[in-house]
């Protein structure tokens, strides 16, 4: 037999031909009562809307709308399958006259024969995985004869150390307690829409007292207090269930448990992945903080559209991004001080997107005091209370054929549709084919969109284009100017085609503030020989000198220096001038010697020992 089918045969039919053996395949591959397919739509934003999922597996139907939605995200549901079953299928978003192809939020889920005789199995796949590139998604499948939890861990700075893992204990399968020794059980499932990794890993157990810690291999990094599959599970849970726990890093030795979701991707969503600046991880050296008191690295969880590559106008797409920043002193409880002076911004000059800012200081940091840096694009994101008057102004660029007598008007939402109306008449600039138009508009909402088309006095010389034109306006400006090109009139030789409309789109304003995070630790001295000082306090360092003899510089201590962002910085280790650098080896005495050393951020560590001048027994 194949696939592991076995039989035995009571009877069996012979004729001239043989003999017969009779084969019940519905016996052979017995059905599975349901097989449930849950996927997760990337974004973390609970939004599924227009998603399908197709399938190229013979006995499943691909489906352009899921069944229903749980805790975790939305169901397929596939019930009556032959147990010899491997499904195969992608998960999209449907784009009205587009192929399904095109619009891909998995690659290829091949989770392989999981179908099990008479059980629920349930899949699990994320949005965004990582290993498209490999044209395969990563799939978690639930044990239906166990209780499972599917742990989801992300941490915001990036930093996956390579002995990640759980310490478990109870009822886990195939986890077995061993301290210090991390079971590195996760996995990259998924990316957020910054393209961050998130890790996961589906966990079986046999009872309900299952419990685990997420952590590096020791106390010191420890991400999570105690996560319970009781906690993830419901009250009276049934093999086959599935819990959530989700996780965000806050960095390590962090056991309060906050950072812990039970079945609230929501919650987890918001601390996860809302915007924000980026946490030093002094480990990495990565993140937002200052590398020395006049620069301050900041990076972003998200990228930001740059305007810098496509501006005609260089020097005023970075002051753009430049206004972004705003370094400020911690007075107080929510209340700041002035901002620093700012010299520069630094960023990848060539990118379309940036997350990642060099803040240059003309005002240096003093690390005895608090100071945060904020980022704000500044787009408006309040209604405003009173309405207000906004000047527009269109400047427009007519095609060559326009006659020169003509009127060039806008009629749009903002004036009642009306071509040739006396005040949205443009005037023509000298003899140039530009012609400039400037009204005013009242407006609340962060943005206030408008629609409006260029005529030449009457909708039949209209310009000959596909859609409406959008005019979009923020309420924190007092003027805005708006460039159109009008590329042919639909009475004057038009082309086949109406050209396309231009895209303007209400901005997402995006902002966020970090304290921080400045060198305030000194360097650490360590003394590595003579044995007889290592470890001692400074009054028990104490090195034998001959007394009249010449000093043997054989006799000076060793030592290492070790600072937390400078790192090894024994060679800039000095004696300073002073009592405390004097030997005389004619007296007989003790002289205590000064080593000092001084980090980038002007922290100073000093340790001293004694020379002991004594003459010989």
């Amino acid at each position: 037999s194949r696939g592991g089918i076995q039989h035995d045969f009571n009877s069996l039919n012979k004729d001239e031909k043989g003999v017969h053996y009779t084969i019940d395949l519905a016996e052979s591959y017995p059905t599975a009562t349901t097989l449930g397919i849950i996927i997760k739509q990337g974004g973390w934003d609970g939004d599924y809307t227009d998603v399908g999922l197709f399938t190229w597996t013979g006995g499943m139907t691909s489906k352009p709308t899921y069944d229903s939605t749980d805790d975790f995200g939305i169901v397929f549901e596939y019930n009556d399958l032959p147990i010899a079953t491997a499904p195969e299928f992608i998960v999209y978003f449907q784009v009205a006259g587009a192929e399904w192809w095109a619009n891909k939020l998995t690659a290829d889920v091949k989770p392989g024969a999981i179908l099990v005789e008479d059980k629920t199995v349930h899949i699990y796949v994320f949005e965004g995985l990582d290993t498209k590139a490999a044209n395969e998604s990563t799939v978690l499948v639930a044990d239906p004869d166990a209780y499972n939890m599917m742990l989801v861990y992300f941490d915001p700075s990036g930093n996956y150390e390579e002995t990640l893992g759980v310490h478990a204990w109870n009822s886990w399968i195939d986890l077995a307690p061993a301290w210090a020794t991390p079971a590195q059980v996760f996995v990259t499932v998924g990316k957020t829409s910054a393209g961050q990794l998130v890790k996961a890993a589906m966990l079986p157990a046999t009872g309900t007292d299952a419990g685990l810690l997420v952590y590096a291999g020791a106390d010191a990094n420890k991400k999570t207090g105690d996560v319970t599959i009781a906690n993830a599970l419901s009250a009276t849970p049934a093999l086959g269930d599935v819990g959530v726990a989700y996780v965000v890093s806050k960095g390590d030795a962090y056991t309060a448990n906050d950072n812990v979701y039970y079945n609230d991707p929501t919650s987890f969503a918001e601390e996860s992945f809302s915007f924000k600046l980026l946490t030093f991880n002094n480990e990495e050296k990565t993140g937002t903080y200052a590398v020395d008191p006049n620069t301050i690295i900041v990076k972003t969880i998200a990228q930001i559209t740059s305007p810098y590559p496509n501006a005609e106008d260089k020097d005023a797409a970075r002051a753009t991004i430049e206004s972004w920043f705003s370094v400020r002193e911690v007075t107080g409880v929510d209340t700041y001080g002035e901002p620093l002076a700012i010299e520069r911004v630094d960023f990848a000059t060539s990118n379309a997107t940036l997350n990642s800012f060099v803040v240059i200081l003309g005002d240096a940091l003093d690390n005895t005091k608090e100071y945060e840096v904020f980022f704000d694009l500044g787009f408006p994101s309040e209604t405003l209370t009173e309405a207000k008057e906004v000047e527009v102004t269109l400047n427009v660029t007519v095609p060559l054929n326009t006659p020169t007598d003509a009127v060039i008007s806008a009629a749009g939402s903002f004036q009642g549709w009306t071509p040739n109306a006396v005040d949205y008449t443009a005037t023509r600039v000298g003899t140039t084919q530009v012609y400039a138009l400037t009204f005013t508009v009242d407006v609340t909402m962060p943005y206030t969109s408008f629609e409006y088309k260029w005529t030449r006095g009457d909708w039949p010389n209209a310009e000959f284009i596909a859609a409406n034109r959008p005019l979009v306006i923020p309420n924190n400006v007092d003027s805005i100017t708006f460039e159109d090109v009008v590329e042919a009139w639909e009475d004057i030789d038009a082309p086949a085609e109406k050209y396309a409309a231009p895209v303007r789109v209400a901005e997402n304003n995006l902002s966020a503030s970090l304290p921080v995070a400045m060198d305030t630790e000194a360097p650490v001295l360590t003394f590595i020989s003579p044995s007889g000082i290592v470890g001692k306090v400074p009054a028990e360092r104490i090195i034998d000198v001959a007394w009249g003899q010449p000093f043997n510089q054989n006799l000076f201590p060793r030592f290492r220096v070790v600072d937390d962002r400078d790192g090894d910085i024994t060679p800039f280790v000095y004696v300073p001038k002073g009592t405390n650098s004097v030997l005389d080896t004619r007296t007989e005495g003790n002289y205590t010697i000064m080593l000092r050393v001084v980090d980038k951020w002007g922290n100073v560590t000093e340790e001293t020992f004694i020379f002991r001048v004594a003459k010989s027994s």
